[in-house]
C-alpha cells in the first residue's frame, strides 16, 4: 500500500509551535499515512529557519498568508501570538486547508490593534462578531476547524464520555458540578503581559482550559440525552492582579503580571441548571497544575493530570538530575516531586493532533473540538471579563448563544475514542 501524505504546516516558534512539531512524531501512522511538516513561518525569518532545522521542516516563509498559499497543505497549525489568529484561520480557510487547528483563545478583541479603549461590554460584543466572521468564512469555504483545547482531548476525559455513555443508556448521565484549574508561576512568553498581543491574563489564557472539557463534557451529555448540546446561560467573574498590589519580594519565584490578570475565577451557569467553576492562575509556586473534578447523578470523577502522584521522585541535591524537566514549570528537581513521563501525551497533544490527521484522511469525521468548542469558550471568557469589571455579578449569554451549529461542528461522542478496557 503506497503510503498517503499528510503535509502540515505550522506558524509559530515559541512554546506551542515546538509541541506541535514534536507531537507530529508521535502520532501513530496508521494505514500507511506519512506526515510531512512541509513549511514554517514565524514573525522572524531567523526564527523560522532555526526551527526548521532543529525539527524537519521542509520549507521557510516570511508569511502565513505566503505559506498556505504555495502548500495547500492538510493541516495547519496556528500556533503564535494570539493577536493574528482569526486573520489566520481565515487565511488558511481561503487558501483551501483542509483542516486548521487553532490554538486557544480563538481571538482577542480587534479594537487593541487600533489601540481604542472600551467597556468590557463593548469589548465582548466587537470580540463576538469577529469571531464570527473567522467561523463563517471557515464553514463558507469548506474547512473544518479544530479549536486546539488540549484539556478536551486528554484520556480522562475521554473515560469520562465512555461512561456518560453508559449511564446515559440506563437513564443516568446528568453532570451536576465540575471543578477545573490551571496555574503555574507565569508565562515566560513576552506577549503574554501585553494586552493587545495576548487578549488579557490568566483568565484568558489559563482558565480557558479547564474551561474546555467542562463545555464539551456538557456538550456530550446534552447530544446524548437529547440530541442537543446544554450550553453556558450566564457567566460570573473575577479577575484581579494580586502580585502587582504586593511588595516587590513578594514575587521573588513568579513572573509579576503588570499590564494583565494574574488570578481568576469563572462560575458558569448552564441552561439546564447545572453549573462548572473555573480558575486560573500565575500564582503556583510548585509548577504547574491541571486538574478537572466532575461530580453526577452516578459518579464522581476526579482528573489529576499534572501533578499526578503514580510516579514520586526524591532528590537532595539537583546536579544529578541535568537539564531533566520532571513536570512542566517545576522551578527545582530538590525534594520531593511528582515526574510526569511523557508529559505531551499526557497533556492530550497527541490526541488532538490525531484527531486533526483523522479529519484528514476521513472526509465525515469532523474535530471534537470544533466551532461549537471555539465559540461558547470565546464568549463565556469574554462575559467573564466584563463580570469582573461589574463586580462579580452574572452576565447574560442568551445573545451570543443564539448562534446555531451544525451537527458537524459539535462533539461525536461515538467518534471520541475508547480508552477504557470493556468485559
Amino acid at each position: 500500500m503506497d503510503p498517503r501524505h499528510v503535509n502540515v504546516t505550522i506558524n509559530g516558534t515559541g512554546f506551542a509551535g515546538t509541541y506541535t512539531a514534536e507531537v507530529y512524531s508521535m502520532i501513530p501512522h496508521k494505514n500507511g499515512v506519512a506526515i510531512q511538516l512541509a513549511g514554517v513561518t514565524a514573525g522572524h525569518r531567523d526564527s523560522a529557519a532555526r526551527f526548521a532545522a532543529r525539527h524537519g521542516v521542509a520549507r521557510v516563509f516570511d508569511s502565513h498568508a505566503e505559506m498556505v498559499n504555495q502548500l495547500q497543505p492538510d493541516i495547519d497549525n496556528i500556533a503564535c501570538a494570539n493577536h493574528v489568529h482569526g486573520q489566520y484561520v481565515m487565511e488558511a480557510a481561503r487558501a483551501g486547508v483542509k483542516v486548521i487547528v487553532l490554538e486557544k483563545p480563538p481571538v482577542i478583541w480587534p479594537g487593541y490593534a487600533a489601540g481604542r479603549r472600551a467597556d468590557a461590554a463593548t469589548r465582548t460584543r466587537e470580540s463576538m462578531e469577529a469571531l464570527a466572521e473567522v467561523l463563517d468564512t471557515v464553514s463558507a469555504y469548506g474547512a473544518k476547524l479544530l479549536y486546539a483545547e488540549d484539556f478536551v482531548y486528554f484520556d480522562g476525559v475521554r473515560g469520562m464520555v465512555e461512561l456518560l455513555s453508559e449511564a446515559t443508556s440506563v437513564g443516568k448521565g446528568k453532570v451536576l458540578l465540575q471543578q477545573g484549574v490551571c496555574a503555574h508561576q507565569g508565562s515566560h512568553a513576552p506577549a503574554y503581559d501585553t494586552p493587545s498581543l495576548s487578549g488579557g491574563g490568566s483568565l484568558f489564557n489559563k482558565a480557558c482550559h479547564p474551561l474546555g472539557p467542562v463545555l464539551y463534557l456538557k456538550q456530550v451529555e446534552g447530544i446524548l440525552r437529547d440530541g442537543r448540546p446544554i450550553r453556558p446561560a450566564r457567566v460570573a467573574a473575577m479577575a484581579l492582579q494580586i502580585l502587582k498590589q504586593q511588595p516587590e519580594s513578594a514575587g521573588e519565584h513568579f513572573r509579576v503580571m503588570r499590564n494583565v490578570d494574574d488570578f481568576a475565577r469563572i462560575t458558569v451557569v448552564f441552561e439546564d441548571g447545572t453549573a462548572a467553576e473555573v480558575s486560573g492562575y500565575d500564582l503556583s509556586i510548585s509548577g504547574i497544575r491541571n486538574s478537572l473534578h466532575v461530580i453526577m447523578d452516578c459518579a464522581e470523577y476526579t482528573l489529576r493530570v499534572n501533578p499526578n502522584d503514580e510516579n514520586e521522585l526524591f532528590m537532595p541535591a539537583p546536579q544529578p538530575a541535568g537539564n531533566l524537566l520532571f513536570r512542566e514549570k517545576l522551578p527545582t528537581p530538590v525534594g520531593t516531586s511528582f515526574p510526569r513521563p511523557r508529559q505531551t501525551f499526557h497533556h492530550g497533544y497527541v490526541n488532538e493532533m490525531e484527531d486533526a490527521v483523522d479529519c484528514v484522511l476521513e472526509p465525515d469525521r469532523w474535530p471534537q473540538s470544533g466551532a461549537l468548542m471555539a465559540w461558547d469558550t470565546q464568549a463565556v471568557l469574554m462575559a467573564g471579563y466584563e463580570s469582573s469589571e461589574k463586580g462579580g455579578g452574572c452576565v447574560d449569554l442568551s445573545e451570543y448563544t443564539q448562534r446555531t451549529f451544525q451537527p458537524h461542528e459539535m462533539p461525536d461522542p461515538a467518534r471520541c475514542g475508547r480508552v477504557f478496557q470493556r468485559l
